[in-house]
């Protein structure tokens, strides 16, 4: 019996621990994205939504509305900031208004030591198409 006390507490101390991490980085993420952009506010549609939901996984996921939100400095400031988070990544994903219906879903998972982007350029206006990140991997799904 003592084994299965101390099992539910482990998992909740884990859910704790996972929680307040979600909440540590979520606040990170949104405090740098608000230096180039606006947030999702009372209703009123901004540049970026990071995402209340915590799911019990290690991820924060970030609705991005402005392609200029995917410059390669922006990108890497926020890798800077989930390499002190290992194990955790972050969802940033194409999210604009206008085309959430034509184009399909892509993005980028920022990770501590990499970057997996599945972004489709080809649907991008010319000045984002030739937007790299160094060192990353294209990928369609989740590694």
């Amino acid at each position: 019996m003592g084994k299965k006390k101390r099992s539910k507490k482990d998992e909740d101390r884990r859910y704790d621990e996972q929680f307040n991490t979600f909440l540590l980085l979520r606040d990170r993420i949104e405090n740098l994205l608000e230096q180039y952009g606006r947030a999702d506010c009372l209703g009123e549609l901004g540049d970026f939504s990071a995402h209340y939901d915590f799911v019990q996984s290690d991820q924060v996921k970030v609705s991005v509305a402005n392609l200029d939100l995917f410059q390669p400095y922006i990108v890497y400031q926020l890798q800077d900031i989930v390499k002190e988070y290992p194990g955790w990544e972050i969802v940033y994903a194409v999210t604009l208004d206008d085309h959430l219906k034509d184009w399909p879903d892509m993005g980028l998972y920022i990770r501590g030591d990499e970057i997996i982007d599945t972004l489709q350029r080809q649907y991008f206006p010319k000045k984002y198409q030739s937007m790299e990140y160094a060192g990353s991997k294209r990928g369609t799904e989740p590694d």
